[in-house]
């Protein structure tokens, strides 16, 4: 019996789920500034956690785990926002 699951950089929703929060808050910084961004992982955080809840709904577990990673991605880009806005 193989093993039928895709690798994760060839299934597109662990891509949306690892690269939601990054996209938002590098959209953040180009539309408004680095320091800024910070609030990103409010909108990431939310987004992000809601595509996990799905993914575990739906029994995708690659998928739950790239959101995962891709919420603590984008904390650590918020948090180095928050470091230069209010350091």
């Amino acid at each position: 019996m193989e093993d039928t699951a895709p690798l994760w950089w060839k299934d597109s929703l662990s891509l949306l789920g690892l690269f939601q929060g990054i996209l938002i808050w590098l959209l953040m910084v180009y539309f408004l500034n680095l320091e800024v961004a910070w609030i990103s992982f409010s909108c990431g955080g939310l987004i992000g956690f809601f595509l996990w809840l799905t993914a575990l709904g739906y029994q995708k577990p690659l998928v739950a785990k790239m959101t995962l990673l891709g919420i603590f991605l984008n904390a650590i880009l918020s948090l180095f926002s928050a470091y230069l806005a209010f350091n």
